[in-house]
């Protein structure tokens, strides 16, 4: 059983509440876009999923394993890595050294595609990446610096793969790029992938399933196609 499923109840900074209860479950192969304003509680739910933000109840499975007694830096050893906001890397090493580091840290001891055949598909999605694979990442653009994020996480061989607001700050093309390989990677690598987006734009034509927040509440789910026809996503959140 390769359902990934989460609970999470009552996620909080200090004494603040800013999450009431978030429930949903992903299949191997679908994407579930989390959608909301602003404050609405989609990095708060990514990031109490990977255990960051304490919460009054969080259960994490995934293959029918219980996951949410392990520390956060175990997940991607078994399966699920985040891509945090802010295109993050390390801007003093190589493009290249970013992507073998992931591989090395999750590889060792694990049996897993090789690092090269890993890389080729990397590069198949990005090649740009290919390109400026021994230049510093920190002289990579924006847009550059967001694939390497994503390519990064796909060196630790995710079964699920979890983005916080990967369009943000992006240029329109390059949002529609990195969508197409999102796309890519959910049809080619069968990945689970739970994206948290402020912009439903690109998310309509690749995501399968919706999850609309309010103020730390759910306030539409079901299938993206669904979702968006419903009068109160329109007038609430795309201000349509």
């Amino acid at each position: 059983m390769s359902t990934f499923s989460v609970s999470i109840a009552h996620a909080r900074y200090g004494k603040l509440v800013v999450l009431d209860a978030v429930e949903f479950s992903v299949e191997p192969g679908e994407m579930l876009v989390i959608l909301g304003s602003n404050g609405a509680g989609k990095s708060t739910t990514l990031r109490a999923l990977i255990g960051t933000v304490p919460c009054a109840r969080r259960e994490l499975t995934l293959r029918g394993e219980r996951l949410d007694r392990l520390p956060s830096w175990q997940l991607p050893l078994r399966g699920i890595s985040l891509v945090p906001d802010g295109a993050r890397c390390f801007p003093n090493l190589s493009v290249m050294d970013n992507l073998i580091g992931p591989y090395v840290a999750t590889h060792s001891g694990r049996a897993g595609k090789p690092k090269g055949e890993l890389l080729e598909h990397v590069f198949a999605l990005f090649p740009v990446l290919h390109a400026r694979s021994e230049s510093a990442a920190g002289t990579l653009s924006g847009g550059q610096r967001q694939m390497l994020a994503v390519g990064r996480a796909l060196m630790t061989e995710p079964n699920v793969l979890l983005l916080d607001e990967p369009s943000a700050g992006l240029a329109p093309k390059i949002v529609e790029d990195l969508f197409t390989a999102l796309a890519r990677i959910k049809a080619e690598q069968g990945c689970a992938i739970v994206m948290a987006e402020q912009s439903v734009g690109y998310a309509t034509k690749v995501a399968d399933r919706c999850l609309v927040l309010e103020e730390g509440h759910v306030a539409l789910s079901g299938p993206m196609d669904t979702v968006t026809k419903d009068e109160r996503l329109r007038t609430a959140y795309l201000g349509l």
